[in-house]
């Protein structure tokens, strides 16, 4: 039967090990024992792991004394191993395993099928393993404080008030499902860390499952190479998104580049540059004596020409009276071009200042350089981010903007959203718990003007068992059946907040100015007026130090009166 199915079939002398341990290296190998030879049970000696890496099929005459030698085996949940009983000119196919030999569990025995003595095989079309009255402990993770209720009852309300962050509920949610699938009992274990590297070995759920001091993850994790080495990633769960939010500056370069920003640095320094040589070219012009004509202004000082420019910018219109047809040629070039500078510089500061600005900060790189404050959210995972990231722009991040001599900006959920509201703040953390904040609190033009960026990339997570743990492949088959049937699309939608859609309504409000973008104009009025008062104190004071009008021959002193004739009167008869 075996070699006309191509199965390589061997056999061994039970003394002889090696050659069964060679044969297993390889491939997984069914063991058929015969159990009316005596000692056959010595057969498991052969294996390191006789229940877990082989397939045994135990041919018996005597169901009930197989069964009662083979009850004091560690035979798991996940081994496979079947008894072919003899009854009746047929063979009855049973399976056989506990649902927790460590754990108290019971010895099932199930008939699956049998064969005919035509030799035909009939096997159940329905084959369900159950953990009846199995109690596994089950430990859930969840940092946060719970006040006014046991913590029992605070898992098992259908929806909570308190935001799912990292799908800690919604999953301990699934494992109920789980629990109801496989009839198993729990008991319910808590911590406050998913699992991080302390001192060389591990804390939270991940060190507990590593130590076997709980069975089953109640909570998802991330995926991660160190974890690995430890425990059993069972099944992928739900993606978690993590990013810094906040809302866009309308000038992201800030307020007092408003005024240079309409044109870029090249136009700005090409503009200078032709001004500076009008300048000197005009100033040397004035200077020359064979242009000048009779009636000529003879005021040539280089302050008359940096005035001229002035005024021409600014469209004031200084004049400067010369006959001279290349200097008239000169100011009028001179007015074509500023004319021309102002009404496009003009146009394209109103532009900017009343139009919706560009998205331009899209990369970690653009939030680090630009002039918006940064916080985190207060949890474990974003901590040992930082601690463990190669990246150079993140590390920067957190050095320079996040934990400083004088800072230290991890916050609340709370509190580092209400500071996103306010504006010029990104804070770092899960959508899940930023989207129903961002609901409650922001206007529909601050949703709008919402930016997210990315630091550590959208992960999936995934639920987590004890390594090599006995239930591994049917939580696995338990969770990807709620997936298929759209349970865990069910619980997703019922849990977590969608991002609030921008809405775009027509603002009746009139476009205004504020006073942060009219700032610079009014911080330059004020530095020429003190520049002005501090000059004229400087020549008071000069003129007070200096000999007087003394030296240009003038005597000071009181202008004599003039006395006053008075008219004599007349008087007409």
């Amino acid at each position: 039967m075996f070699t006309e199915r191509s199965f390589r079939v061997a056999s061994f002398n039970l003394c002889k090990t090696s050659l069964i341990k060679k044969s297993s290296i390889h491939s997984k190998v069914a063991v058929l024992i015969d159990t009316n030879c005596e000692n056959w049970e010595q057969s498991f000696d052969m294996f390191d792991e006789p229940f877990t890496n082989s397939y045994w099929i135990f041919k018996s005459t005597n169901l009930s004394l197989t069964t009662d030698i083979l009850s004091h085996y560690p035979i798991e949940f996940n081994s496979d191993l079947n008894i072919l009983s003899s009854e009746d000119n047929e063979y009855k196919i049973y399976e056989f395993y506990n649902t927790g030999f460590y754990k108290n569990g019971s010895f099932i025995r199930n008939e699956i099928g049998y064969v005919n003595s035509l030799g035909q095989l009939f096997m159940s079309a329905r084959r369900s393993k159950l953990l009846t009255d199995v109690n596994l402990k089950l430990l859930v993770v969840y940092p946060d404080a719970i006040n006014g209720t046991t913590f029992q009852s605070f898992l098992n309300v259908e929806k909570k008030s308190q935001i799912d962050s990292l799908h800690k509920l919604k999953f301990y949610m699934l494992k109920l499902y789980l629990r109801d699938m496989y009839k198993f009992k729990y008991k319910l274990q808590r911590t406050s860390s998913w699992g991080y590297l302390r001192n060389c070995s591990f804390d939270g759920l991940v060190g507990a499952l590593q130590r076997k001091e709980s069975d089953v993850g109640g909570t998802s994790v991330f995926f991660r190479p160190d974890r690995l080495e430890v425990i059993d990633y069972v099944a992928e769960t739900w993606g978690s998104r993590i990013c810094f939010i906040f809302r866009h500056p309308k000038h992201p370069g800030g307020t007092y580049g408003i005024y240079s920003r309409p044109l870029v640095n090249t136009v700005w320094y090409c503009t200078i540059a032709l001004l500076v040589i009008i300048g000197l070219v005009l100033g040397f012009l004035l200077k020359l004596g064979i242009l000048k004509s009779p009636g000529d202004e003879e005021d040539t000082t280089p302050s008359r020409t940096v005035l001229f420019l002035f005024s021409a910018l600014g469209q004031q219109g200084m004049s400067i009276n010369r006959r001279s047809v290349i200097v008239k040629i000169i100011i009028f070039s001179t007015y074509i071009f500023t004319l021309t500078v102002y009404q496009y510089y003009n146009a394209m500061l109103v532009s900017t200042l009343l139009r919706e600005s560009p998205k331009t900060i899209r990369t970690l790189n653009d939030l680090l350089q630009s002039n918006i404050k940064i916080g985190v959210e207060d949890v474990i995972y974003n901590k040992d981010y930082f601690k463990r990231t190669t990246d150079p722009i993140a590390k920067a991040l957190y050095n320079r903007r996040v934990v400083t001599a004088t800072e230290n900006n991890f916050y609340p959920p709370l509190e580092g959203m209400r500071l996103v509201k306010r504006g010029g703040f990104a804070f770092h953390v899960d959508t899940i718990i930023a989207y129903p904040m961002m609901r409650d609190f922001f206007t529909e033009a601050e949703i709008c003007e919402v930016q997210e960026v990315y630091m550590i990339p959208p992960q999936k997570m995934g639920a987590i068992l004890q390594k090599g743990s006995p239930y591994r492949e049917h939580v696995s088959y338990g969770i990807r059946k709620m997936f298929e049937t759209g349970i865990m699309s069910r619980l997703k939608s019922m849990w977590d907040e969608p991002k609030p859609p921008c809405i775009r309504t027509p603002n009746t409000k009139a476009f205004s100015v504020n006073i942060r973008e009219f700032s610079t104009a009014i911080i330059i009025l004020l530095v020429g007026m003190v520049f002005s008062v501090t000059i004229l104190l400087v020549e008071v004071v000069t003129f007070r130090l200096q000999p007087g009008p003394a030296l240009l021959g003038v005597t000071v002193g009181r202008r004599p009166r003039v006395p006053i004739l008075k008219r004599p009167r007349t008087f007409v008869p």
